[in-house]
């Protein structure tokens, strides 16, 4: 019952936490659509990303905070201070304890939501697995800077894959379609992603966003998915030395991949997201080509997160207990 309670107790505050940090990140989304930031969609995407990850990273350093003292009592590390808990709510998962039935009915629909996001993000990761590791089965890999496997058959596609072992499925139908120029083109586009690290990228963000509110999880993935295309284009401009080469591939391919989302089970990565916007800013070259820091960052805000938690979980443990007291 204890063990319960405390997991209500525990679902209840990422909940709230998450919800609370993403109205606080919400309006610095809004700084994302400045004009500048237009000009470096790399830039633009690091920040959709760290942003998106804020929600995560603060609820699950705060619900951290909140276990640490109870598991340090249970395992003797610490002093049982349970009993000095009685003026207010309790967070313990060794000692029995009331839950109150709002703040238990509140925790168990953000289990619950929670749940089932995270079923909705399994499934459609296994999904997409499954129908990618079917069409590269049928392939042959070339060698090059990123291994190209090779797909037979009709669907159009020209796709980075792999989170770990990184590579493009290229399709026989469309590399017939494409120039040796328009080809070069989409390969260094797809490239560009895997050197960004995108798949493995979108899949911490996915993840995040079960932490975050809907709306905000929707906005950072959309403007993260959107800069991360448009600093691709950028690289390939850069790789290729045209712009206009690099536009004109773009529009073909993206003509050739209107019914790719059939087969893979997501959007095109190659020509799918703002396709007028993507070639005004390869023709104008308005795009800067630059590196992505989002892990790096990401990773440096999560150290940050975390020694603040260690150095204050005493502190963080009694104000959610607090928080808790005073909003059920």
């Amino acid at each position: 019952m204890a063990a319960l309670a405390f997991l209500l107790e525990c679902a209840a505050t990422a909940a709230l936490i998450g919800l609370a940090v993403s109205l606080l990140v919400w309006p610095a989304l809004l700084v994302l659509r400045g004009r500048v930031l237009q000009r470096v969609p790399a830039l633009r995407a690091d920040l959709a990303f760290v942003l998106g990850m804020l929600p995560a990273l603060v609820s699950m350093g705060v619900v951290a905070a909140a276990i640490a003292p109870p598991l340090a009592a249970a395992l003797g590390l610490a002093a049982d201070h349970c009993l000095s808990h009685g003026h207010h709510v309790h967070l313990c998962f060794v000692h029995s304890t009331h839950v109150r039935p709002l703040l238990a009915a509140v925790g168990a629909f953000a289990l619950a939501v929670f749940l089932f996001r995270a079923g909705a993000v399994v499934l459609r990761l296994m999904r997409m697995r499954a129908r990618l590791s079917a069409l590269e089965s049928l392939g042959t890999s070339r060698p090059g800077l990123f291994s190209i496997v090779a797909v037979p058959g009709a669907p159009r596609l020209c796709h980075a894959v792999g989170l770990v072992r990184r590579r493009i499925l290229l399709s026989a139908s469309l590399e017939e379609s494409l120039t040796p120029a328009e080809l070069r083109s989409a390969l260094a586009h797809e490239e560009a992603h895997l050197r960004r690290r995108d798949p493995l990228l979108g899949l911490l963000l996915g993840v995040a966003g079960l932490f975050a509110a809907p709306f905000l999880a929707r906005t950072c993935t959309t403007v993260y998915q959107t800069a991360a295309e448009e600093a691709c284009d950028a690289e390939a401009a850069a790789a290729v030395g045209d712009g206009g080469l690099v536009a004109g591939a773009l529009v073909k391919v993206a003509a050739l991949q209107r019914k790719l989302s059939h087969v893979t089970g997501v959007e095109p990565a190659f020509g799918a997201l703002a396709l007028e916007r993507r070639v005004r800013l390869l023709l104008d070259e308005e795009a800067r080509a630059s590196s992505a820091h989002a892990l790096r960052v990401a990773g440096a805000v999560a150290l940050a997160a975390g020694l603040f938690v260690l150095a204050h979980t005493t502190f963080l443990h009694h104000a959610v207990e607090t928080a808790l007291h005073l909003l059920f």
